[in-house]
């Protein structure tokens, strides 16, 4: 991703660009700023809100504005069997054994409780990458954001009308090279959400709640 000079509104060179600190320098305008500064921006893209990519949706309900995208993704194929299998031979390994024999082991069972927590975890990001999804619900009174599958996951409310600011923010990938992303919407408190979106997706839901803010 890009980092953009929030002054000059150029690229900044990457050797320019120090994500741990989140400081950058440009050479155009000779002066360092924070990165997170750089996605701060007023200006959004509307010609995106005529052309979503796939997997995202922006449409009008009874009493409400829906904006979201699915946190589907070809990891899944990966995840999914892999859980299987770990999950499967971990747990079947350690309480299936003991159903089997018909003896409760109290060492065995203690010391399987990291793998149950790690399948709780991963089957988690499996089902989100199968078919998960992220939805910001704007209403008249009350607005919330959803992250999960179906209807189970968790739900954040929070007051439209208080927000000043919506950016996305990148953040580094713990014990990665890479960097990751999230939408913020910052009023009387920070919410922030849409890490598991890939770009395309993010940027759409990013671009549609600006357009919805200058709307208001």
């Amino acid at each position: 991703m890009k980092i953009q000079c929030p002054k000059c509104r150029q690229a900044v060179p990457a050797e320019q660009v120090n994500m741990g600190n989140d400081l950058a320098f440009c050479p155009r305008c000779n002066a360092g700023f924070k990165i997170s500064q750089s996605f701060d921006l007023d200006s959004f893209n509307e010609d995106v809100l005529h052309n979503p990519p796939n997997g995202a949706w922006f449409r009008e309900e009874i009493g409400q504005i829906v904006v979201g995208a699915s946190t589907r993704s070809a990891i899944a194929f990966f995840l999914v069997p892999f859980m299987c299998v770990w999950s499967g031979g971990a747990l079947g390994g350690i309480y299936g054994s003991q159903i089997i024999s018909g003896k409760f082991n109290l060492g065995m069972s203690l010391f399987g409780i990291p793998f149950v927590i790690g399948s709780i975890i991963f089957w988690a990001l499996a089902l989100m990458a199968v078919c998960g999804k992220i939805e910001v619900r704007i209403g008249s009174i009350e607005s919330t954001v959803f992250t999960g599958v179906g209807s189970l996951g968790w739900t954040k409310r929070f007051d439209w009308h208080s927000v000043q600011s919506i950016k996305e923010e990148l953040f580094h990938v713990q014990n990665s090279n890479n960097n990751g992303a999230a939408i913020i919407l910052e009023g009387q408190e920070r919410i922030r959400f849409g890490s598991g979106l890939n770009e395309q997706r993010r940027y759409f839901v990013l671009n549609a709640l600006k357009y919805l803010k200058s709307q208001e």
